[in-house]
C-alpha cells in the first residue's frame, strides 16, 4: 500500500483531526437548517444541491488550509482486481445490512418501511436519469469527497490504527444520515469504505461502492409497479415482518465471511512484489467456516419459529 501522505512534513501537519470534527459539525448544523429547508422546498434538486455544497465545504476547506486535493482526494487509475474486490466488498456488506435493518423493521416496522416508501416517493419524484444523477451519481462523489476525504485524512494525521479508523468514520457516517434507526446499517457501510479507502488510498473504489450501494437496490427495486410496492410497505407497516422472512435473511450473511475474506486477499495480491497464498493456515479456514454456518443456522432457526409462530 502507498504511504498515506506524499507531502512535506508542513503539509502533513495541516490537516489535523479537529479540522474533521469542526467540518463535520458544520455540516450537521447545515443540515438541520438551511439543508433541511433547501430540501423541503426543491424536493430531489434541493437533494442535489446539498450533495453540490456538501463538495463545495470539503474542496473550500482543502483550499482554506491550504492542503494540495491530491492529499485530501487522490484519484488513480483503477484496476480490475480491486474493481472485482469493490463489488465483493458491497455483496458481502449488503447481505449483513439487510438482516440489520429487518431486525429493526421487525420492532419498528412503521418507522424503517414509512422511510422506504418516503424515499422511494422522493425520488420518483423526478424523471429516471435525473433520479439516477442525484441519488447515485452525487452522493458517490460529494459525500465520498467529504468523508474518505477530508475527514478521513484529517483522522489519519493522528490516528493510525484502521480498526479505529473504520470504527470513528462508520459512527460519523451513521450520525451524518440522521436516521436513527437505520444508524447501524449506515454506519457498517460507513466502516466499509473507509476500509476500502484505508486499503487502496484511492478515492474511485470507495466512490464505485458508494455509487453501486445506492444504484442497485433501486434499480433492482423499479423492475416491480409503484402500486405494488406501495401496497407491500403499507402491509408491511400494517402487519410488522413474518419472522420466518427475517430467517431468510440472516441466512443470506453467510456470504459476507468469505466475501470479505476474498475481497480483502484481491486487494492485497501482488503488493510486496509476490504472490500470497489465498488461505495462510488451516485457523482461517476454521474461523470462516464458523462465521459462515452461524447465520445459516440463526436463520434456519428463525425461519422453522416464524413457520411454526405464524403460518401454523
Amino acid at each position: 500500500m502507498e504511504p498515506i501522505w506524499n507531502g512535506n512534513k508542513e503539509n502533513r501537519e495541516t490537516l489535523k483531526p479537529v479540522h474533521g470534527i469542526l467540518m463535520f459539525l458544520l455540516v450537521m448544523v447545515c443540515f438541520y437548517t438551511v439543508i433541511a429547508w433547501v430540501q423541503r422546498k426543491f424536493g430531489m434538486y434541493g437533494l442535489a444541491l446539498t450533495e453540490l455544497l456538501l463538495l463545495l465545504l470539503s474542496t473550500g476547506g482543502a483550499k482554506i488550509l491550504k492542503v494540495p486535493f491530491q492529499e485530501i482526494f487522490p484519484v488513480k487509475k483503477p484496476e480490475w482486481r480491486k474493481i472485482s474486490a469493490v463489488f465483493l466488498c458491497w455483496i458481502s456488506a449488503y447481505t449483513v445490512v439487510i438482516p440489520l435493518t429487518m431486525t429493526a423493521a421487525y420492532f419498528f416496522p412503521q418507522q424503517i418501511f414509512g422511510v422506504s416508501d418516503y424515499l422511494n416517493s422522493f425520488m420518483g419524484s423526478v424523471p429516471v436519469l435525473i433520479s439516477v444523477l442525484i441519488s447515485s451519481v452525487m452522493p458517490a462523489v460529494c459525500e465520498e469527497a467529504l468523508h474518505r476525504g477530508f475527514i478521513l485524512k484529517s483522522f489519519q494525521s493522528r490516528i493510525h490504527s484502521t480498526f479505529w479508523l473504520v470504527l470513528l468514520m462508520g459512527g460519523l457516517f451513521g450520525i451524518f444520515h440522521g436516521n436513527i434507526w437505520r444508524f447501524l446499517p449506515t454506519a457498517l457501510l460507513g466502516g466499509v469504505l473507509t476500509w476500502l479507502m484505508v486499503r487502496t488510498e484511492n478515492l474511485v473504489y470507495p466512490a464505485l461502492f458508494h455509487f453501486i450501494n445506492n444504484f442497485l437496490p433501486s434499480f433492482l427495486a423499479g423492475f416491480s409497479s409503484d402500486q405494488s410496492s406501495e401496497a407491500a410497505a403499507q402491509m408491511l407497516m400494517q402487519q410488522g415482518l413474518p419472522i420466518a422472512f427475517l430467517g431468510i435473511y440472516f441466512a443470506s450473511a453467510c456470504i459476507a465471511p468469505f466475501g470479505f475474506y476474498t475481497a480483502a486477499f484481491l486487494l492485497r495480491k501482488g503488493e510486496e512484489g509476490k504472490e500470497q497464498r489465498y488461505l495462510k493456515s488451516n485457523g482461517i479456514l476454521a474461523v470462516l467456516v464458523i462465521l459462515t454456518v452461524l447465520p445459516i443456522v440463526l436463520g434456519m432457526a428463525l425461519f422453522a419459529w416464524g413457520i411454526i409462530r405464524d403460518f401454523l
